[in-house]
């Protein structure tokens, strides 16, 4: 813990570190982001003891806020109550307007709260230099979390230096911190510092300064056990640990034993306190240890100054107490035997419930359920979970309720079991972002579900409304249930009666409305205009305005669907406002999603991202950022982003989604994949798909996007048979799981895989057989494709260019130049109407290929550069090497004799069609050896591709 005096002695090994911080502390115009990592005992917290102290000799002030390891239990936003504890202690700044904001309350919308927070940041720059640290974000609950990235994207103003430490030791391969450092990462505000273990000399002078009478030897022995760790050098130290290789023995077995030691000399008041902190974790008061304890004033004073002077506790500014590390706290914890944890877990739990108040429920559940108390622990789960709701963090809110179901389920006589708790947990997992955990949640729930018909018509609703979300591949659901049907068809028709014997009208109008929703889904669209008409009937006679929001939208689309878009585009703007105007968000977040789908049908791109922009600002004002419209439109707003061209604000969009449930994680690494193939970073594409190829059965988006992106990068780097594998895959996964036997996405794949068998065929005319049954394959596709749209004038303006492209190629297979070009410049046409540059430049790149082939020269090279400077601009690296690489095959055509033996070799070996890892395999190289052998080859032949590498080396007399 950082303390509020001056550190105590010198720092060994980071000098360079300190120097780097002191650097731009004494500079008011500089600010900065630093996340510090290492593992526990690094010395961390060391490090910034040194920098707080130098932010304090240059006039500013340090603002600590600590996260506590409360597991799944954690309190949102803990750090935050420190940080403004401090901030309001201060003279200097405890005046500040914005201080009285920040508390997150009921009411309060999340983005007020995050904006509350990042505007007392901004006001710290009146007390520049201000240090803000926050401690241990390893254990930070998932709100505080999404509020750190919300402060990292924002930035800091100049004299503000904001610092977030976590250990790497504790970050398994699920910790949910993980993916939120690879988010913070890649924002170029913030800097990521990782300590490493003291080399051999500042380690010796750390233990020679602890201990100047040390013998040389001994001194060597404790560096070298103590692995350079700052901390355990000081234990072994402290402890006087025999060093002699012969009395192993003496020293403890594991870490723990070592972190006891110290406590083992001290008596045994001072041990039961040091026990009854490790109960409560951080921030002990004495009051509360003085009741867990039992001592009186005068002997708990002498204890904790016993556990002071040891220096195994210390003091924070509010006169609470933590030990001094926290591997000590968990060492005593460990170490106390079952019966005495259980017992203090127990008068902990009675302390908490005597003192009742807001946010202590998360606490009371923990030490509740450890002392086996649990219906204490069960009441205290779901006011927990119902505080984490008002706080604006949904996903804790789940949490603490499945944890009371477990606990219902886990002891069957609990009485004071909510009858709705499972409704309560799906309800926390859709705004959460989670349907599909709600759905089996809901779906466990009905099995074993025997109260009234209409309370479970609520639950079938509850449950379809999830499912839906699902991106189900039918209308067949499995309730397991003999009375009810296997369609969510009349599955809503049955819950749908119930609720009229009951005469509960609403009811039924939800009901119909999701009917409603669901025929659409599956193109039943008359049946499907029928019922949502009747829907909206009785939303309007019940007055009940989510209803008539859910009929109308589901109207706009169908009118949409018929090409009547002016009607949808009005019907839509008019939900939106009444929903807004209501306070539905989720309803306006539908209306505004497919407002935003039938602007983009209608090639109005950037009011199509504009609007989705507009669904997830209003998303994150309404806490309602994982709602399932509300995450769609950010990946949405991020898909046509990186269309048009701005990947910048494409990768700000998706910064957040690692934080996601799978699912919509996986969609967003998918268009993250898309923007890594535009950029040319291909093994980050390979990687991005072994990561989301698991879920490709769960959701069609996910596929369509990987697929194209893994295709291009694996055709890029010679692997052009894995290239097929990923088609063939995908298209039967969609026709399994979706039961779709052809879909528009499939255009643009099979472009993309055609283009890399023309290149193949181009370098290796003999292989044209070979692959003459795939592109047929291909051809009766596209041709499949355009049979279901009716004709080719029928598909959107985007899927017309991606067939343009795959006719372009199917023609430069037919040897007809001509219709390839003809139809490269329709493809570029559609692309620059779109306003999609890197397609468009793409295209460009492909028709200077077959204009320089025809002997159009200047044309060829008017195209080139224009591709060029699009790639230029875009950052598209793979694009403007390849357009530089054709631009010197204009001008300097390679001779025989440039090459060296050893990429003769490599040439040979990429004209037999093998990939980089073959060849590197083949000549025992390393694959990045290989990779460098390639780009040098491509470089000297003028080459843009490996296969045309292979034909001008084969024309040149290079290749047999």
């Amino acid at each position: 813990m950082i303390s509020d005096s001056a550190p105590a002695g010198p720092i060994f090994g980071r000098a360079e570190e300190v120097d780097d911080f002191t650097r731009l502390l004494g500079d008011r115009a500089q600010s900065s982001i630093t996340l510090v990592g290492g593992d526990a005992g690094i010395g961390k917290t060391r490090l910034l003891q040194e920098v707080a102290e130098a932010c304090r000799q240059a006039g500013g002030h340090v603002f600590v806020g600590r996260c506590l390891d409360l597991g799944e239990s954690a309190a949102p936003y803990l750090p935050v109550t420190d940080i403004v504890r401090a901030v309001r202690a201060l003279p200097a700044t405890a005046e500040l307007a914005s201080v009285a904001a920040i508390a997150p309350t009921e009411g309060l919308r999340p983005i007020e709260f995050f904006d509350a927070v990042t505007t007392i940041i901004d006001d710290l720059a009146q007390v520049a230099p201000a240090l803000v640290v926050l401690e241990d974000v390893h254990w930070a609950d998932r709100s505080t979390r999404e509020l750190l990235t919300y402060l990292l994207t924002h930035g800091v103003p100049p004299g503000v230096h904001l610092v977030a430490t976590y250990r790497t030791d504790d970050l398994h391969r699920r910790h949910p911190l993980r993916s939120s450092l690879a988010v913070w990462s890649r924002l170029p505000r913030v800097r990521r510092l990782l300590l490493e273990p003291l080399e051999t000399d500042p380690a010796s002078a750390l233990v020679h300064h602890l201990r100047p009478d040390l013998p040389d030897d001994a001194a060597r022995q404790i560096v070298r056990r103590s692995g350079g760790n700052p901390f355990f050098t000081e234990e072994l130290v402290a402890a006087s640990m025999p060093c002699s290789e012969t009395d192993d023995q003496l020293l403890p077995a594991d870490l723990a034993d070592l972190l006891l030691v110290r406590t083992d000399a001290l008596d045994d008041d001072t041990r039961q306190v040091l026990r009854a902190v490790s109960i409560v974790g951080t921030g002990t008061t004495e009051d509360t240890l003085q009741q867990l304890t039992g001592l009186s004033a005068t002997g708990l004073h002498r204890a904790l100054r016993a556990a002071v002077d040891a220096h195994v506790l210390v003091i924070d500014g509010g006169g609470r107490y933590d030990f001094r590390h926290a591997l000590l706290a968990e060492a005593m914890y460990d170490d106390l035997l079952p019966g005495e944890r259980v017992q203090l877990h127990d008068r902990l739990t009675d302390l908490l419930l005597a003192r009742g108040g807001p946010g202590t429920a998360a606490a009371l559940a923990v030490h509740a359920e450890r002392a086996s108390r649990f219906g204490e622990a069960l009441r205290a789960r779901v006011a927990a979970a119902q505080e984490a709701l008002d706080r604006a963090a949904p996903a804790n809110a789940a949490r603490h309720f499945e944890g009371a179901m477990a606990l219902a389920a886990a002891h069957a006589g609990l009485t004071g079991v909510p009858d709705d708790l499972p409704q309560r947990a799906a309800e926390a997992l859709l705004a959460a972002g989670d349907p599909q955990r709600a759905t089996k949640l809901m779906r466990d729930a009905l099995r074993t579900f025997d109260g009234s018909p209409v309370e479970r018509g609520r639950m079938i609703r509850l449950h379809l409304s999830a499912f839906l979300l699902t991106d189900p591949p039918t209308m067949h659901v499995s309730l397991s249930a003999p009375d009810l049907p296997d369609q969510a068809d009349r599955v809503l028709d049955t819950a749908a009666g119930w609720a009229r014997e009951a005469d509960d009208d609403i009811l039924v109008g939800q009901l119909l409305a999701l009917k409603a929703h669901y025929l659409l889904a599956f193109g039943r669209l008359d049946e499907a205009t029928v019922t949502a008409g009747e829907a909206l009937l009785i939303g309007r006679a019940v007055d009940e305005p989510s209803i008539v929001s859910d009929a109308m939208t589901t109207q706009a689309k169908l009118d949409g669907l018929a090409g009547d878009l002016r009607t949808a585009l009005a019907t839509l703007d008019e939900v939106r406002a009444r929903a807004a105007a209501d306070g539905d968000i989720r309803a306006e977040l539908r209306a505004l999603h497919q407002l935003a789908g039938l602007q983009s049908r209608t090639d109005q791109h950037e009011l199509a991202m504009a609007t989705y922009e507009k669904a997830v600002r209003r998303a994150a004002e309404a806490n309602a950022r994982t709602e399932l419209y509300g995450l769609d439109s950010v990946i949405f707003a991020a898909v046509l982003a990186a269309k048009l061209g701005d990947w910048q604000h494409a990768d700000e969009l998706l910064a957040g989604a690692d934080g996601l449930p799978s699912v919509a994680r996986a969609s967003a690494s998918a268009v993250r994949q898309t923007i890594a193939a535009a950029r040319g970073d291909f093994d980050r594409v390979l990687a991005g798909h072994e990561e989301v190829h698991p879920l490709w059965h769960q959701d069609m988006f996910t596929v369509v996007t990987d697929a194209p992106a893994t295709i291009e990068a694996l055709a890029a780097t010679g692997d052009l048979t894995a290239a097929v594998a990923i088609y063939d895959e995908a298209t039967a996964t969609v026709r399994k799981v979706w039961r779709l036997a052809v879909f528009d996405a499939q255009i643009r794949m099979a472009a993309l895989l055609l283009t890399a068998i023309a290149d193949a065929v181009a370098g290796k005319p003999r292989e044209a057989a070979a692959w003459a049954p795939r592109v047929s394959g291909l051809a009766e596709d596209l041709t499949a494709v355009l049979a279901l749209r009716g004709s080719r004038d029928a598909l959107g303006s985007e899927s017309h260019a991606w067939f343009a492209r795959a006719r372009a190629e199917l023609a430069r297979l037919d040897g007809d130049d001509s219709v390839a070009a003809d139809e490269y410049r329709q493809a570029a046409a559609d692309f620059e109407l779109a306003g999609f540059p890197y397609e468009q430049a793409t295209i460009e790149l492909l028709l200077s290929r077959v204009l320089h082939s025809s002997g159009e020269h200047s044309q060829a090279r008017a195209v080139a550069d224009r591709a060029l400077a699009t790639a230029r601009r875009l950052g598209a690296a793979h694009l403007v090497a390849q357009l530089r690489t054709r631009a010197r095959a204009d001008d300097a055509p390679a001779r025989e004799g440039v090459l060296t033996p050893r990429e003769r070799d490599v040439l040979e070996l990429v004209a037999a069609g093998m990939t980089n890892g073959q060849l590197a395999a083949k000549l025992f190289i390393s694959t990045k050896t290989a990779s460098v052998h390639v780009s040098n080859i491509l470089a000297k032949l003028g080459a843009a591709t490996r296969t045309e590498a292979a034909d001008l080396a084969r024309q040149r007399g290079l290749l047999d």
